[in-house]
């Protein structure tokens, strides 16, 4: 059951322990929970993980500069992760990722890009998305304008 950010706050473990039941996921939830856990904790997958809300976002840097892949971990209603999103989108923008790439199975997902993409955070932002060879979906999301070369 998802958690109105606005009545209660979560912390990083509430929000992967509601957000491992809400995915629907083949695996049972206390196992998805441990996997999160131990991938945001790991030194060596260097996640930037900011939690805004009760929206836990794992942030991983590709090797093309100002590019990263991420995943979002929704315990909050649908209008607060709308805007928890937005404010990502904008955070993500000034630390440095112009283009974040993300997959998902559930197509009500994509709801959440095209409500931004009316109006966005930051001009020139946008995104396509595209079905995935298993079914589920591909969004690339660029965040702004497009800055040098050199990743922050």
């Amino acid at each position: 059951m998802l958690i109105d950010s606005k009545k209660q706050k979560l912390s990083v473990g509430q929000i992967i322990e509601v957000a491992s039941k809400e995915i629907k996921s083949k695996y049972p939830a206390d196992k998805v929970k441990s996997a999160i856990l131990a991938e945001i904790s790991s030194e060596q997958t260097e996640a930037w993980t900011p939690a805004i809300n009760n929206t836990l976002f794992i942030v991983h840097k590709s090797n093309k500069p100002r590019y990263g892949y991420f995943r979002a971990l929704n315990a909050d209603s649908a209008n607060n992760y709308v805007e928890n999103s937005k404010i990502f989108c904008n955070a993500a923008y000034k630390k440095g990722f112009d283009v974040l790439v993300t997959q998902f199975e559930d197509s009500t997902v994509l709801n959440i890009f095209k409500l931004i993409s009316r109006n966005p955070v930051n001009s020139n932002m946008g995104y396509a998305a595209r079905k995935t060879s298993s079914g589920g979906y591909q969004v690339t999301l660029v965040l702004g304008s497009p800055r040098g070369e050199q990743n922050e």
